[in-house]
C-alpha cells in the first residue's frame, strides 16, 4: 500500500494542518474533519472504536445516522490524506502514524527533557477558540487536554524562568513568570518566580504588586489566602534595602551577560549553602569585572530565602585596624537578629566587647586572640542558623585586617558539615603577592577545610560584549551599526564589565558623540584608530552631570568629602560645611541616591575613586581646594587617633610641604612602626616623601632608613 502524504496537525493556538508542506484542503480543516483527526492522534495507539468515536462527535444523531457520518467524513479525508492514513481492525479505527506530526505528541515527548522546546512549541492554548457544535464530549476532552497542556507548559515556563534567574536575565524570568501565571492564575510557584526575579532586579514594587494581586485573585475566586511561604517571602522583599531613586526615576538592576556557566555554579553553590552549609566562595577579578555586583547577588538570594545577611567593605585603611572586618560584620546585623538570644553567654560576652556600642549590658572578658574569638563567632554562626540561615559578605576582602580574616575562616572551618546554612562570599584582586597572609591561608583552606568554590571573574569574551551591546543600544538604526558599535566598545574596553557598561550608558546619553563611534573605523583608518572620545572621558561627563543636578548643600557636602580619605567623616564635614549635623546628613542621603556615595555598614564612603577626582578637577578651583585643605588641617589638628593624624599628614603633604608636614609623617610612620601598623607605615612614609624639603640630604637618608624597615611585600606595594 501507498505511503499517506505527510500530514502535521498543529493543535496549540489556532487549529490548522499541513499536508506535504502546504496549507491543508479546507475539508480537512472543517471542524468535525479536524476534531476526529486530532482526538485519534492523541488516543492511545491512536485508536478509537467506530460506537466511541460516533457518540463523541455526533451524539444528536441516531446510531445509522452517525455512522453514516462517520463513514462520510473518512471518506473525504482519504480522499485528501491517503487511502492509508486510516486503517480499521473490526469495529477499531486507526490513524497509521507514518508521516504523522502533531505538536501536542511532540510537547509531551520533550516535557521531560528539553523545557526550553515546549515553550517554543506552546504558541497558544490546546485548541484555541476551537468547538464542536453540540459534541458536549468532545468539548469535554478537550477542556480536559487544555488543562494537561497548561500544566505541562505552566512547568516548562518555571523551568526556563528558573534558569533565567539563575543565570541572572531577570527580564526573562520575569516574562516567563507571567505566561506561566496567565496559564495558571493560581499558581504560587509562577508568583513566587516573578516576585523573586523582580526584587533581584531591583524592582520591588513590581514583586510586591505580583503578590498583592495574587493574593486578591485567590481571595475573591477561592476564599483562599496566600500560603505563609508566600507572604514570609513578601514580608522580606518589603525589607530590601534600595536607594530611593528620584521622583519620577526608575533604576532597576542592570542584568549581567555572558559567564551563564560561572552563574549557575555560584548559585548552586549558595542554594547548597542555604540548605546544608556551610559554604565558603570566593570571588577574583580584576577591577571593573562585576566581583561586588555577584557577591550582592549571592547576598540578596539569601536574603530572599529568609538568611540573616551582613556585609562589609573594608577599605584599605582599615588593614591595620584589629578586628575592623568583624565588628563591621557584627554592626550589620549579625548581633541584633532573634537568634542571637540562644548563642553561649560566654562567647556572646566575647563578641559584645568587640561592639560594646551594640551590645552594652552583656559582661564578657577581653577578646582575647583568634582561637576565642572563633570559636565566639562559630558559636554565633550556629545559633543563628538554627533559625534562618547565615549570609557574610565581604568586598574587596584584601583590605580585611587579619585577625579578622583568620578568625572568620577558623569558625566556619568550626560549624558541622551538612547541618549550618552558613554561607560566607568574599570578593579579592588576584594580586595575590599583595594580600595578606591571612587571605592566602584562608583561600588555601577553599575546599579541604571550607567546602566551597574560588571563582576567576574574566573580561567578556568577543560574543559576550556582542549580546551586551545589541541588548543596550537602541539608538543604533539597525543590527549593521550595532556590529560595528561591538566591535569598537570590545577595543576599546578589552571586554572590561564596567568600562562596557560606562561606554554604553554615555553613549545613551551623549548623543553627539553617536556618529563618530559609529563611522569608525574612519575610510583609510584601521581597528585600532581611536575613538573620538576614550572611556575615561565618558565617565567624567557622566559624573559632572550627576554633580550638576545636586542642590547646593548637597554638593557642598561632596566637595568637602572630597578632600579626605575614602571613608567619609561626617565630624570632619560639618566643620567644612559650616552645616548643622543633620543637614549634612540629608545631603549624604542625597548623594546616595545619586549613586555618588555609598553606604556600608555604619559609614558611607565615596563611591569610586573617579568620582573624587571629577569633583576635585572640575568642581572646586584651585584656591577652593586650598581652603578646605587648610580648615581640614586645623580640625584635624586637635584629634589623636590614628585616621585622622595620617589624613592630616597626607593634606599638608599635598598644600603645605616642607619640614613640618615631613616630621609629623615620620613621626606617625614610627608610631605605626612600633604598633606593626604596617598599611598606616606606607602611607606615612608615602607622605613624607611628598612632603619632603628638597636638597634635604639628612631627611632624605631618614626616609630610607625608615623604608628598609618595611618588610619585603610592603616595600613593592
Amino acid at each position: 500500500m501507498q505511503n499517506p502524504p505527510r500530514l502535521e496537525l498543529r493543535c496549540f493556538g489556532t487549529a490548522t494542518a499541513r499536508v506535504d508542506g502546504r496549507d491543508a484542503p479546507p475539508q480537512v480543516l472543517w471542524h468535525k474533519h479536524f476534531a476526529l483527526l486530532a482526538y485519534l492522534a492523541l488516543s492511545p495507539d491512536r485508536t478509537r472504536t467506530r460506537e466511541h468515536l460516533v457518540g463523541l462527535l455526533w451524539p444528536e444523531k441516531r446510531d445509522g445516522q452517525a455512522r453514516h457520518s462517520l463513514n462520510e467524513a473518512l471518506s473525504r479525508l482519504r480522499t485528501d490524506l491517503g487511502a492509508s492514513r486510516f486503517t480499521s481492525t473490526g469495529d477499531a479505527l486507526t490513524l497509521a502514524d507514518g508521516g504523522l506530526e502533531v505538536d501536542a505528541l511532540r510537547l509531551d515527548a520533550l516535557a521531560e527533557c528539553d523545557p526550553k522546546a515546549v515553550v517554543a512549541l506552546a504558541t497558544g492554548d490546546f485548541l484555541e477558540g476551537f468547538d464542536v457544535a453540540g459534541a458536549r464530549a468532545f468539548e469535554e476532552w478537550a477542556a480536559e487536554r487544555r488543562a494537561h497542556y497548561r500544566a505541562r507548559v505552566t512547568a516548562a515556563l518555571l523551568a526556563v524562568g528558573g534558569e533565567a534567574l539563575a543565570t541572572l536575565r531577570y527580564a526573562d524570568a520575569v516574562s516567563a513568570a507571567r505566561r506561566a501565571l496567565a496559564l495558571q492564575p493560581y499558581s504560587e510557584a509562577a508568583v513566587t518566580l516573578l516576585m523573586r526575579a523582580a526584587a533581584l532586579s531591583g524592582d520591588v514594587t513590581v514583586s510586591l504588586a505580583a503578590f498583592h494581586e495574587f493574593a486578591a485573585r485567590i481571595a475573591a475566586d477561592m476564599h483562599e489566602r496566600p500560603s505563609h511561604a508566600l507572604a514570609d517571602l513578601a514580608a522580606r522583599i518589603r525589607t530590601i534595602r534600595q536607594p530611593s531613586p528620584r521622583p519620577g526615576t526608575k533604576q532597576p538592576r542592570a542584568p549581567l551577560v555572558g559567564r551563564a556557566a560561572l552563574h549557575r555554579s555560584v548559585f548552586r553553590l549558595i542554594a547548597d549553602g542555604a540548605r546544608q552549609g556551610p559554604r565558603t566562595l570566593l570571588i577574583v577579578g580584576d577591577p571593573g569585572t562585576g566581583k561586588t555586583r555577584l557577591l550582592t547577588e549571592c547576598m540578596d538570594r539569601l536574603a530572599l530565602d529568609g538568611a540573616t545577611v551582613a556585609v562589609t567593605r573594608p577599605l584599605d585603611t582599615d588593614q591595620d585596624v584589629s578586628w575592623s572586618m568583624l565588628r563591621a560584620l557584627l554592626r550589620a546585623g549579625l548581633l541584633n537578629t532573634p537568634g542571637s538570644a540562644a548563642v553561649d553567654p560566654g562567647a556572646l560576652g566575647v563578641l559584645a566587647r568587640l561592639v560594646p556600642e551594640v551590645m552594652e549590658s552583656v559582661p564578657g572578658p577581653e577578646p582575647g586572640g583568634v582561637a576565642r574569638v572563633a570559636a565566639a563567632l562559630a558559636s554565633l554562626l550556629r545559633a543563628l542558623a538554627e533559625e534562618h540561615g547565615v549570609g557574610v559578605g565581604v568586598c574587596d576582602a584584601q583590605y580585611s585586617d587579619g585577625f579578622s580574616l583568620d578568625a572568620l575562616g577558623a569558625a566556619i572551618a568550626q560549624l558541622p558539615a551538612g547541618a549550618t546554612a552558613v554561607v560566607a562570599a568574599l570578593t579579592t584582586s588576584p594580586t595575590w603577592g599583595q594580600v595578606p597572609p591571612e587571605l592566602l591561608r584562608l583561600r588555601a583552606e577553599i575546599g579541604r577545610s571550607l567546602p566551597g568554590l574560588e571563582v576567576r571573574l574574566e573580561p567578556l569574551s568577543q560574543a559576550e560584549t556582542r549580546t551586551l551591546v545589541f541588548e543596550r543600544s537602541s539608538w543604533c538604526a539597525n543590527d549593521e551599526e550595532r556590529e560595528r558599535l561591538a566591535r569598537r566598545v570590545l577595543f576599546e574596553t578589552s571586554g572590561n564589565p564596567f568600562l562596557v557598561t560606562t561606554l554604553l550608558r554615555a553613549l545613551a546619553d551623549a548623543s553627539p558623540f553617536r556618529a563618530e563611534v559609529l563611522a569608525w573605523p574612519p575610510p583609510g583608518g584601521t581597528d585600532g584608530t581611536p575613538l573620538p572620545i576614550s572611556v575615561p572621558q565618558l565617565a567624567r561627563r557622566a559624573i559632572t552631570a550627576r554633580v550638576a543636578k545636586l542642590d547646593q548643600p548637597a554638593r557642598r557636602v561632596l566637595q568637602a568629602a572630597t578632600i579626605g580619605a575614602a571613608a567619609i567623616d561626617v565630624a570632619l564635614l560639618v566643620a567644612l560645611t559650616d552645616l548643622p549635623q543633620a543637614a549634612v546628613e540629608d545631603a549624604l542621603a542625597t548623594l546616595e541616591r545619586a549613586r555618588l556615595v555609598t553606604f556600608e555598614g555604619s559609614r558611607y564612603t565615596i563611591a569610586a575613586p573617579l568620582i573624587a577626582q571629577v569633583v576635585l578637577a572640575e568642581w572646586l578651583l584651585p584656591g577652593e581646594r586650598h581652603m578646605l585643605r587648610q580648615h581640614a588641617i586645623n580640625a584635624l589638628t586637635p584629634r589623636s587617633d590614628v585616621p585622622s593624624r595620617l589624613l592630616r599628614v597626607q593634606l599638608m603633604a599635598l598644600d603645605e610641604p616642607g619640614a613640618s608636614a615631613f616630621d609629623e609623617a615620620i613621626a606617625l610612620a614610627r608610631a605605626a612602626l612600633a604598633a606593626g601598623t604596617r598599611h598606616t607605615v606606607r602611607q606615612a612614609l608615602a607622605a613624607a616623601a611628598q612632603a619632603m624639603p628638597s636638597g634635604d640630604a639628612s631627611r632624605r637618608h631618614l626616609l630610607a632608613l625608615l623604608e628598609a624597615e618595611l618588610p619585603p611585600a610592603e616595600a613593592r606595594g
